[in-house]
C-alpha cells in the first residue's frame, strides 16, 4: 500500500473519531429562543429574602414564589424598572438603599440573547449571540485589565437544592458579602479567613447560601459540603471570555466556593462580526468529572446566564431569570436531537 493511501486512510479515521464541535451544526434548522436579560445592581439572595422586598421576601421564605411568577408575564414581557436601577435613581423600599450605588452612565437596562440548544448520543451543543460593541474583542488590553466580554451559565438538575436555580436562577449564588457588592469585607479580613487564607485568595466569590450558615466566613463542616455534592448541589459553571480575537474557555463550578474545575470539559469558540458576539459550546454528555453536571437524553436542566459587557466586571453584568433547557423533554428551550 503506498504513502498517500495510507495518509487518506488515516485522515478518514482521525475525521471519525473526532468529537463534534458546536461550530460544525447546521444551527439555521435548530429552533432559537429569545432571552431578554436585565441589569440587577446590588440585588442578592439576601434582597430577595428581606423586607426591602416586600411581599415577595415574605413569599420566597415560604417557599411560595418563583422570580418569574412576580416580574414575568406573557403579555407585558419583564416588570423590573431596570433602567432606573441602571442610572441609580430606584431605591430598596425600606432602607432606601439604591439598587444602583454607582451609577453606569448611558448603559442600558435590558440586552437581549438569543440561545439554541442541540445533543446527540455523545454531546451537548449551545449556540449564543447578543449585541455588543465588541470592545475586548477589537482591544486585547480589555482582558489583560480583567475587562474582557464574556458570558456565563450555571447548570444543573432539579434536585432538594437545586430547587431554589430553577426557581431564583444565579440570584442563589450571588450574596450581598462578594467582593464589589456593598457588605464586602476587606482583602486583609479574608486572607485572615482560614478557608480563603489557605487557598491565598483575598476575594469572595459566588457561593451556595446553604453553604454557609452566617455570611462569607460561616462555612459549614467539610462533612456537610461532601453531603452537598452528593446531594446534587454543586453547580456547574461556564464561562466563555474574548480576549482579542481569541475566545477562551473556562470550565468551572460553584458549591462552597466559585472555582476552576482541574478538568476542562468544555469546548467553546466563537466571533464578534456585525455588531454582535456570537458563541458556540460542546461539551460531553458524561464526563466522569465529579465536578460537573452528568446529562442524558430526558434530562431537564436548569440554568442562569450572565453577560459582562462594555468594560465591565464583577456584580456589573446582565442576568437572565431562571430558565430550563429540554433534552428531548420539555423545556422552556427544546434541545434539538441531531444525528
Amino acid at each position: 500500500m503506498n504513502i498517500k493511501l495510507w495518509l487518506f486512510i488515516f485522515t478518514l479515521i482521525l475525521v471519525w473519531h473526532s468529537p463534534a464541535q458546536a461550530k460544525d451544526i447546521s444551527w439555521d434548522k435548530v429552533g432559537t429562543q429569545k432571552i431578554t436579560m436585565f441589569y440587577p445592581g446590588v440585588v442578592s439572595w439576601e434582597f430577595l429574602n428581606s423586607e426591602d422586598h416586600s411581599l415577595g421576601g415574605k413569599n420566597i421564605r415560604k417557599g411560595k414564589k418563583n422570580c418569574t411568577d412576580c416580574h414575568v408575564s406573557k403579555d407585558t414581557g419583564i416588570d423590573l424598572r431596570v433602567e432606573e436601577i441602571v442610572t441609580g435613581k430606584l431605591q430598596m423600599k425600606k432602607s432606601q438603599k439604591p439598587f444602583e450605588p454607582e451609577p453606569i452612565s448611558g448603559k442600558n437596562g435590558f440586552l437581549d440573547l438569543n440561545i439554541q440548544a442541540a445533543y446527540d448520543d455523545e454531546y451537548v451543543y449551545l449556540r449564543l449571540q447578543w449585541p455588543s460593541q465588541g470592545l475586548s474583542w477589537n482591544n486585547p488590553k480589555l482582558a489583560e485589565d480583567g475587562l474582557p466580554d464574556r458570558v456565563s451559565i450555571q447548570l444543573n438538575h432539579l434536585s432538594d437544592k437545586e430547587e431554589y436555580l430553577s426557581r431564583y436562577g444565579c440570584f442563589r449564588t450571588c450574596h450581598n458579602d462578594l467582593n464589589s457588592m456593598p457588605n464586602s469585607p476587606s482583602k486583609e479580613q479574608v486572607k485572615k479567613n482560614v478557608y480563603y487564607g489557605t487557598i491565598k485568595r483575598d476575594d469572595v466569590r459566588l457561593y451556595a447560601f446553604y453553604t454557609r450558615t452566617d455570611g462569607w466566613a460561616a462555612m459549614k463542616a467539610d462533612k456537610e459540603l461532601q453531603g452537598f455534592l452528593k446531594d446534587s448541589g454543586l453547580i456547574d459553571l461556564w464561562k466563555i471570555e474574548f480576549k482579542g480575537k481569541e475566545p477562551s474557555a473556562e470550565d468551572g463550578w460553584i458549591l462552597e466556593d466559585r472555582r476552576k474545575d482541574d478538568k476542562e470539559d468544555i469546548k467553546a469558540d466563537g466571533n464578534w462580526e456585525n455588531g454582535k458576539y456570537v458563541v458556540r459550546i460542546t461539551r460531553k454528555l458524561q464526563t466522569g468529572d465529579p465536578r460537573d453536571i452528568q446529562l442524558k437524553e430526558g434530562d431537564v436542566i436548569f440554568t442562569g446566564i450572565a453577560v459582562h459587557d462594555e468594560k465591565t466586571n464583577h456584580r456589573k453584568h446582565y442576568v437572565s431569570f431562571p430558565m430550563s433547557i429540554g433534552l428531548g423533554a420539555e423545556g422552556d428551550i427544546k434541545a434539538e436531537r441531531i444525528k
